[in-house]
This record gives structure tokens, sequence and C-alpha cells, in this order.
């Protein structure tokens, strides 16, 4: 099961990884979030996505840490 908003999600999430102006990371993590909760809506719970639904949930903890350690808090969660 590959789809596009399975390649979207991750590509943000890649830049938000990377991003390390003040700015930019604030848009990217709200948006890398916002991806995975409409990837994980679209997936549902079937079986076909479960390494992805795997993969999502650590990212969405990668995303948790960025906001906390890089960024000062947790204001927003998505999922």
């Amino acid at each position: 099961m590959h789809s596009d908003s399975s390649v979207h999600w991750k590509d943000v999430l890649l830049q938000a990884l990377d991003e390390s102006e003040r700015e930019r990371p604030h848009r990217l993590v709200r948006e890398a979030e916002v991806a995975i909760f409409l990837r994980r809506e679209e997936l549902g719970d079937s079986v076909e996505a479960r390494e992805e639904l795997s993969t999502m949930a650590v990212a969405t903890e990668a995303l948790r840490s960025i906001r906390v350690h890089q960024l000062g808090g947790v204001k927003s969660r998505a999922s």
C-alpha cells in the first residue's frame, strides 16, 4: 500500500527533522503532524497498513521530541 499521502507525510517529516531555522520548524512540525493525522484517518485500522501505522507512531514521537526539546513546548498535537 503506497500512495501520494504516504509519501507526503514522510517528506514533510524529513524536512521537519532537517530544519535548523527557528520559525520554519514550527510550521514543518505542525504540517508533519497534520499529514500523519490525515494519513492515519485514510488508512483506518487495515491489516495491510500496520507497518506504515507503526512507522507513523515512531514519527509522531520524533515530532513530539522536536516540539519539546527544540521548540520549547507541546502546544498542539494532531494525533
